[in-house]
C-alpha cells in the first residue's frame, strides 16, 4: 500500500534539511495537509455545535445531524470548547473565540456544582443535571477547557475558574493510595470502585495546560506528584528497557487480569508525547527518558511496519489486537512528531500519515472515519462522527511547533 519509494526520498531531502537538534515538528511535517484538515474541522464544528445558550453539541452522526437532542455532556463539551481555542488561535477569527466564551460560560453556570463544587457529567435541554455522580475524566477535559480559555483570552476570571476547579479535583477527588479516583459520588464522599490510567493522563495533560496559563509553581508541583505516581507505581518497566502502563487497575491500583487486564496502545503513544512536552513546563528532565522507555515498546508492539499505522490493544496474555481506529493513529503521529530529528521517527509518521489520508479521511461526508474505509463493511466505522479533541490536538502540534 505504501509508496515507501517515494516516503524515502521525502524523508531523505527533511533529514538533509535538519538542524542538529531536529528542530520542530513543523519542519517534518505534512504542513498543508494538517492546515487543510484543521481549517475543515473546526469550520465545520463552529457552523454546528455552539448553541444560542452556549451549550456545545458534541456529537453528531456521520453526516452531521446531531443525536442528543439537547442533552450536554461535560466531555464533550469541553472538547468542543478546546477545538473553538484552537480555531480562534489558527485563523485568528473571532467567531471562534465568541464561541469559546458563550461555552467556557456555560459551563461554569450549568456544569458547575454551585453546593459541592466539582461538575455534573450531563444536563439536559435546560441545563439541569441529570445525573449527580463526579466523574473525574470529564473533570480533567472541564479543566483542560478551562486553563486554554484562561490563556488564549488572558481572562483572570478563567484563571480564577480553572484554579478552583483544581483545587476540588486535588481536595476531593484524591485517591488514598495515590493519584485519583475515577468517580465519586456528588457530595465526593469516599468510596471504592476500579480504577483506569486514562483519567490521571488526561489530568496531567489539563495540568501541563494550567502551567501554561498560570505559571503556577503549585500546579507544577501538583504536576509533578500525578506524573510521578503514575511512572513510580503503574509503569511496568521490561528488560528490554521499554516500558507500558496498564489501563485498569483494581481499588487499589492492582492492574486487571484477563480479558480486562490489556494495555492501550493509543495511550502509550499518548503518554510519550504529553512527559516530553513536560520539561519546559518545570518537570524533570527524566520525563524525557521515561517517554523514551514507553515509546519503544509501543513501537515494537504497537506499530504496524508493513503498512503503517497502530494496533489496538495488546492483552495480559501477549495476544495482540491488530485493529486500527482513528484517536491513535493521531496520538501516535504526535508522538513521532515530537521526535522531528529521529528519522525513523519521521518514517513512521510519514507511513501513519499517508494511512490516515488514504484510508480514514471521510471524503464524503468530511471528518473522519472511527476505523479504516476497507473494515468499514463490517460495521467497524460505526455511524458517529467522532469529537474534534484528538483530530484538532494532532493538526495544531504540526501546525503551532516550532
Amino acid at each position: 500500500m505504501l509508496r515507501r519509494a517515494a516516503l524515502a526520498c521525502c524523508l531523505a531531502v527533511l533529514t538533509a534539511c535538519d538542524s542538529g537538534d531536529g528542530g520542530g515538528a513543523a519542519s517534518v511535517a505534512n504542513v498543508e495537509w494538517h492546515r487543510t484538515d484543521l481549517n475543515a474541522h473546526v469550520a465545520r464544528w463552529l457552523s454546528l455545535a455552539p448553541q444560542p445558550s452556549g451549550q456545545m453539541q458534541g456529537e453528531f452522526e456521520r453526516g452531521w445531524q446531531p443525536t442528543r437532542n439537547g442533552v450536554g455532556e461535560l466531555t464533550l463539551h469541553s472538547r468542543v470548547v478546546y477545538t473553538m481555542l484552537v480555531g480562534y488561535e489558527a485563523t485568528g477569527d473571532q467567531r471562534y473565540l465568541d464561541a469559546a466564551r458563550r461555552g467556557t460560560d456555560y459551563m461554569l453556570q450549568h456544569f458547575r456544582d454551585p453546593e459541592f463544587g466539582g461538575f455534573f457529567q450531563r444536563l439536559d435541554a435546560q441545563g439541569k443535571p441529570i445525573n449527580p455522580v463526579k466523574n473525574t475524566y470529564g473533570h480533567a477535559f472541564a479543566l483542560l477547557a478551562l486553563a486554554h480559555a484562561a490563556r488564549v483570552t488572558g481572562d483572570p476570571k478563567y484563571k480564577d475558574a480553572a484554579l478552583a476547579a483544581w483545587h476540588d479535583i486535588r481536595s476531593k477527588l484524591r485517591h488514598p493510595q495515590g493519584g485519583l479516583r475515577m468517580i465519586a459520588p456528588r457530595n465526593f464522599a469516599p468510596g471504592d470502585g476500579r480504577n483506569s490510567q486514562n483519567h490521571l493522563m488526561h489530568m496531567f495533560e489539563a495540568l501541563l495546560a494550567l502551567i501554561d496559563a498560570t505559571g503556577d509553581q503549585a500546579v507544577v508541583a501538583d504536576a509533578r506528584e500525578l506524573g510521578d505516581f503514575v511512572l513510580n507505581k503503574l509503569m511496568v518497566g521490561l528488560p528490554s528497557g521499554g516500558a507500558y502502563i496498564p489501563e485498569w487497575y483494581d481499588a487499589h491500583w492492582q492492574p486487571l487480569a484477563g480479558g480486562e487486564g490489556y494495555i492501550d496502545l493509543g495511550h502509550q503513544f499518548e503518554w510519550t508525547h504529553l512527559l516530553r512536552s513536560a520539561e519546559r513546563r518545570g518537570l524533570p528532565p527524566i520525563y524525557s527518558d521515561v517517554a523514551d522507555r514507553l515509546l519503544k515498546y509501543a513501537v515494537a508492539t504497537g506499530y504496524d511496519e508493513q503498512d503503517g499505522g497502530i494496533f489496538n490493544r495488546v492483552y495480559s496474555d501477549g495476544r495482540v489486537d491488530r485493529s486500527k481506529f482513528w484517536w491513535p493513529q493521531a496520538e501516535a503521529m504526535r508522538a513521532f512528531l515530537a521526535l522531528p530529528g529521529r528519522p525513523d521517527m519521521v518514517r513512521r509518521y510519514l507511513e501513519t500519515q499517508e494511512l490516515v489520508d488514504q484510508q480514514f479521511l471521510d471524503r464524503e461526508n468530511g471528518g473522519w472515519h472511527l476505523a479504516p474505509k476497507k473494515a468499514c463493511g463490517g460495521g467497524a466505522c460505526g455511524k458517529l462522527q467522532p469529537d474534534p479533541y484528538h483530530l484538532v490536538g494532532l493538526h495544531w502540534t504540526a501546525l503551532s511547533s516550532k
